[in-house]
């Protein structure tokens, strides 16, 4: 049995001197685990004596492994030999944590001899071995590293001129390499496209790594050999992170979605920072690049068949290159894996990667120069370039007449729009006629001919061409050719404007017809009617009659259905009109829910009143809306011409009067027009404009009407009135103009007008009679145009802002009804008024139909209570049961009430008793103008400050020293009577 640490002896390796390399680790025998000492049996010699020999590890407590052979020289000569174990090898070095470049052999021991020379190489560990002639000697060999290198003994000679050509054909993979880096780092100046210099840097990438791999770094740069696996681990990652860099830009990825683009630059960032890992842990980051490789590769695969399968040309035009990357990297995976190995394989995988390089520098040039028609162009185009590309893109084509040989040539791309053989075009002009529409070919000649006459000239003109499924129309502007005017050679262009016309046709047709109908508007109707009275006035046709007819309550349709169904209704409507019509009369409709027909068939008053009975009758058909029946009615007016109406805007106008007079009497009625409606309704119309004046020059006053505090007696505030001076018709109040400023628009520019006025007026209240508690307020009414506007709230925001008035000082009355046409959105809109600093008072509350479930929902902060209802408990005079209803059921809802109407001492008594708290009517005030308020205002204050002087006066005289404290006064009413209130106002 053997003594620990004792190995048998090896069978020794003959060394031929013919044989270029011997593999040693296949036929070597390997130990480990037996110490710092290992004591071996030599090979037998010549003579078969067996020795021994022991071998002390150059580190102590190290424990190495060890590597043992035998050498034996047959011949009679002496054989040098060197022992080559490299520093690093791409095959089988692992992916997660690779072997990179370390020391493999600390020392080589032998049996009988020298020890052998260490050599010096970047690349490996090198000794020189010298063998005697007929010489056996036996070798240990000490490994520095856990797993075990390939020893390879190798003849000088056949070494050093394997190394040179190696060394060729890396110095040629680099050359290829660094011109493709340095030219698409150039070019960037001339194309500043990034997919350059994001190419260019996988270009320097793999550069930097051949300089590592091939062993020039340590040449170019004075680096030791143990920095080699820092800068080889900080190639490889630097080339997986440029790849990155590369999808990212040549694909686009920055143009879709943020978190994609923020996602792609965190991921190259991470592979950016695996190059500071190297110098921590070189293992580490090289694993890692190798491992996100493959993850690269998968995701640039799926990125790139996704923009290929949805059309985009970058990624169909990288589809050869990457494929290449693909089986390059399954090459790569199967020698770091130990599957493939060998020199060839190597050395076949680095000009695979410089393939790869060179291939996607191709592409990106390709793709980056590329021009429309798939050239490659490096110099600006040609003026005549440019011009051909202007043509071609306007879609226009060359046409070209020669009269000396009477030949029309034209493109070719005409002959392929109309159908036609290639060909069929380039004939004489006899020809060329028969293709184009029989109504254009004689205007065609003549303008030949007139060319040809004058010898030059410009021709344009439309035409149409023949073909088997529709006209096509085209424009022709030939010139006279340079220096050819004997011959008369005209060149121009043509090109199809069907689509230019059929536009300016459904613009014409737009222009006059209405768009969701597509019966005549009101200019085609005029027009119309114009020409009947021209017509009728000259005695050529029968006299025009022309039928209003507005649709009744139709807002109130939009408002319940919604503007799609009455639309639908509008349809209706104007399919049921036109069937009772003959060809020769017009349907229009005027607009919103106002139709028109003209009648110039027959003029008979019974044939017409029977055709207006028929329309009424076809109105009120009922209409099937979901699930239900809709009956519409209409005002229908009537006016005939005679010969009064000069224009159609008289005659159109008469008919308008006709219907308003229907429309007054009640709905479904039909009235004829007589002159004497015309006075009726003549005055309406320069109101209307007086009033638009009026607002315009600020002619309009408000007035202020006070409301008390019933308890105290005190003056809570105005509600602000709008009058208007008429210079001819004296003093209007409100309710006689504003229906007609509702109608013509006018409320909205009287609203603003109102509140504005308001504002500041109580703004200069509050300097005159400051209040800490309960301030002056002013209350405006608020119509259903400005409250349903949508840049209402804004305004008063606004205002209230502009005049730094108090919260609260704003009162803004709305009515019941107003409030009740879109409960929903008057909810939203007056909790938005309230959070801005308004008050909410519900006006004229009891003269509608209360919605007593809808009015805890509004955010009032008054009820309003109608003057009717204060009016009838003073003619009873008894205690009214719905005036204390209302009171008990706002005072239930925490809102405060104001009663309109207090005309007496008794109204203001009563309703003080029953909890009222204010009171408004003429017992406390008529409205007055501005300045009789301030006049008043100052009264009160001037009242106030000589009260303080009187109770400051009859206080006694406070001890040195002691603070006392008066007790509280009750406050001093202030409009001391009605008298007060009414004082100055006329």
């Amino acid at each position: 049995m053997l003594a620990p640490g004792l190995a048998r002896a090896i069978e020794a390796i003959p060394v031929d001197p013919d044989q270029p390399k011997i593999d040693i680790t296949a036929k070597g025998e390997l130990y480990e685990g037996r110490g710092d000492r290992l004591q071996i049996e030599t090979a037998p010699g010549p003579d078969g004596y067996i020795g021994r020999m022991a071998v002390q590890a150059s580190t102590p407590g190290t424990n190495p492994g060890w590597l043992v052979f035998a050498l034996s020289n047959p011949t009679d000569e002496r054989i040098v030999r060197w022992l080559v174990a490299p520093r690093y090898t791409l095959a089988n070095s692992g992916v997660l944590r690779p072997e990179l470049d370390a020391p493999r052999i600390a020392a080589v021991t032998p049996s009988l001899g020298f020890r052998p020379e260490p050599l010096k190489s970047d690349r490996g560990d090198m000794f020189r071995l010298n063998l005697e002639p007929g010489q056996t000697v036996t070798f240990a060999a000490e490994l520095s590293s856990l797993k075990v290198p390939r020893l390879t003994l190798w003849d000088p000679h056949f070494y050093q001129a394997k190394q040179q050509d190696r060394m060729l054909f890396n110095g040629v993979l680099l050359g290829i390499t660094g011109l493709l880096a340095i030219f698409l780092t150039a070019i960037f100046a001339a194309n500043h496209r990034a997919i350059f210099p994001a190419t260019a840097l996988i270009a320097w990438a793999a550069l930097i790594y051949f300089c590592v791999d091939f062993g020039f770094w340590n040449k170019l740069f004075p680096v030791g050999p143990d920095r080699t696996a820092v800068y080889r681990a900080a190639a490889e990652a630097g080339l997986a992170a440029s790849l990155v860099l590369f999808l990212y830009t040549f694909l686009r990825i920055g143009l879709w979605h943020v978190w994609i683009r923020t996602m792609f630059w965190g991921w190259i960032a991470a592979q950016f920072a695996l190059i500071v890992v190297a110098i921590i842990d070189p293992q580490t980051a090289s694993g890692l690049a190798r491992a996100s490789t493959i993850l690269i590769a998968g995701i640039g695969t799926g990125l790139i068949a996704y923009f290929a399968l949805r059309g985009q040309d970058r990624a169909m035009s990288l589809i050869p290159s990457w494929m290449l990357l693909i089986v390059w990297l399954f090459g790569a995976s199967m020698i770091v894996l130990g599957k493939l190995s060998g020199e060839v394989v190597v050395s076949g995988l680095v000009a695979g990667l410089v393939l790869i390089i060179v291939l996607l520098g191709f592409t990106v040039t390709q793709f980056a120069f590329r021009t429309g028609g798939g050239a490659v162009s490096l110099g600006p185009p040609s003026l005549v370039q440019m011009k051909s590309l202007a043509v071609d893109g306007s879609g226009t084509h060359v046409f070209q007449w020669h009269a000396g040989r009477d030949l029309v040539t034209v493109s070719n791309d005409v002959e392929m729009e109309l159908g036609l053989d290639p060909g069929s075009l380039n004939v004489t002009v006899e020809e060329f006629l028969q293709h184009m529409h029989a109504s254009d070919r004689e205007r065609f000649r003549l303008m030949l001919w007139s060319l040809q006459e004058k010898q030059g000239g410009e021709l344009r003109t439309d035409f149409r061409m023949r073909r088997t499924t529709a006209p096509i129309s085209g424009t022709i502007r030939p010139r006279r050719a340079q220096r050819e005017c004997a011959s008369a050679r005209c060149v121009g262009l043509m090109r199809d404007v069907t689509s230019l016309k059929r536009s300016h046709e459904r613009l014409m047709h737009d222009a006059v017809h209405d768009s969701l109908t597509g019966l005549p508007n009101r200019e085609l109707f005029m027009d119309r009617l114009q020409g009947a009275i021209t017509r009728a006035a000259e005695g050529q046709s029968h006299r025009p009659t022309v039928i209003f007819i507005d649709i009744d309550r139709f807002k109130n349709v939009n408002k319940s259905f919604g503007l799609v169904i009455g639309d639908s209704m509008l349809l209706t409507l104007g399919r049921r009109l036109g069937r009772h019509l003959n060809p020769q009369d017009t349907l229009a409709r005027l607009g919103g829910d106002q139709f028109a027909i003209l009648l110039i068939s027959d003029s008979d008053p019974h044939h017409v009143a029977t055709l207006a009975e028929r329309v009424r009758r076809a109105l009120r058909t009922p209409m099937k809306i979901s699930a239900k029946e809709i009956i519409l009615t209409a005002s229908i007016g009537i006016v005939v011409h005679d010969g009064s109406q000069v224009s159609a805007q008289d005659m159109l106008r008469d008919g308008e009067i006709a219907m308003l007079r229907a429309k007054r009497g009640g709905a479904d009625r039909i009235e004829i027009f007589n002159p004497a409606m015309r006075g009726e309704d003549e005055s309406r119309l320069p109101l209307e404009s007086e009033l638009r004046m009026a607002l315009d020059r600020q002619q309009l006053q408000v007035f202020y009407q006070p409301i008390t505090r019933l308890a105290s007696n005190q003056l809570a505030g105005f509600e602000a009135l709008l009058r208007w001076d008429h210079p001819t018709r004296g003093r209007l109040a409100a309710e006689d103009f504003i229906p007609l400023a509702e109608e013509s628009g006018l409320i909205v520019d009287l609203g603003s007008y109102v509140l504005g006025q308001a504002l500041e007026e109580a703004a200069s209240w509050h300097k005159v009679l400051p209040r800490d508690r309960d301030p002056l307020f002013v209350s405006v009414n608020v119509s259903s145009r400005q409250l349903f506007r949508q840049d209402m709230v804004q305004e008063i925001r606004l205002m209230l802002a502009r005049e730094s008035v108090p919260k609260g000082t704003l009162k803004l009355e709305i009515t019941e009804s107003l409030v009740m046409e879109n409960p929903e959105r008057a909810v939203e809109i007056l909790t938005w008024l309230k959070t801005f600093g308004a008050s909410l008072a519900l006006d004229d509350f009891g003269t509608g139909y209360s919605s007593l479930s809808y009015l805890h929902r509004f955010p009032f902060d008054t009820i309003k209570v109608d003057r009717s209802l204060v009016r009838d408990s003073s003619l009873n005079g008894q205690t009214p049961l719905i005036l204390r209803s209302v009171i008990a059921l706002a005072h239930e809802l925490g809102k405060e009430v104001v009663a309109e109407g207090v005309e007496t001492q008794a109204d203001a008594s009563y309703l003080r008793s029953i909890g009222c708290e204010f009171g408004q009517g003429y017992y406390y005030g008529e409205p007055m103008a501005a300045k009789d308020v301030a006049a008043l205002l100052a009264a009160l204050a001037s009242h106030r400050k000589r009260k303080q002087r009187e109770r400051a006066r009859d206080e006694p005289a406070t001890p040195s020293g002691l603070e006392v404290q008066a007790p509280t006064q009750p406050a001093l009413p202030e409009l001391p009577g009605p008298s007060a209130a009414t004082s100055g106002v006329t």
